[in-house]
């Protein structure tokens, strides 16, 4: 009787799994492809559009993508707003604490 019962619980568990699973992953938006499409090329290129074998090659290369790319990948729900305003933050520029006059510099000597 307990064989039964695991049966058709390990049957109901892996019909809900794959009825779920292509639910997870989002269709890659048009915008996505045009906005993303030199990002993909640069960084991840080997692997098929769409898989889950992309999504972690983009997730590994997300500070090295475009602003362009990382907007795209927002309004498509691959990317949280909140993981693009820090990729945002950590890419600006960091401004030089050396200060330097124009005078110093250019001394006749």
């Amino acid at each position: 009787m307990k064989t039964r019962h695991l049966i058709a619980l390990c049957t109901t568990i892996s019909a809900a799994t794959l009825i779920l699973l292509p639910a997870a992953a989002a269709p890659i938006t048009e915008r996505i492809k045009q906005d993303c499409q030199a990002d993909y090329q640069r960084y991840c290129k080997d692997y098929a559009v769409g898989s889950e074998a992309l999504r972690a090659c983009m997730s590994r290369s997300s500070k090295k993508l475009s602003n362009m790319c990382v907007a795209a990948l927002v309004d498509g729900g691959e990317m949280s707003k909140a993981e693009a305003a820090k990729l945002q933050k950590a890419k600006k520029p960091k401004r030089s604490t050396h200060k330097r006059s124009y005078k110093s510099s250019h001394k006749k000597h």
